[in-house]
């Protein structure tokens, strides 16, 4: 899995233009989504990591009902 600098996850168009396909938080392996403060450009802050694994439920469940 693609990571920057800081060992952070990176995600989206930083992980390549596969994972840009795929979705904001998807990595650079397929079916693997990064969110929280793991991803890398997070804010660090609980209710984002909460908001962002709220929005990436719809980019798994295309992921695994194609």
């Amino acid at each position: 899995m693609a990571t920057d600098a800081n060992g952070f996850v990176l995600t989206g168009a930083d992980a390549g233009e596969g994972a840009a396909k795929r979705g904001r938080y998807a990595t650079s392996c397929p079916g693997i989504y990064a969110v929280g403060d793991v991803r890398a450009g997070s804010v660090k802050r609980v209710a984002s990591g909460v908001g962002e694994g709220s929005v990436v439920i719809s980019d798994v469940w295309r992921h695994l009902n194609p």
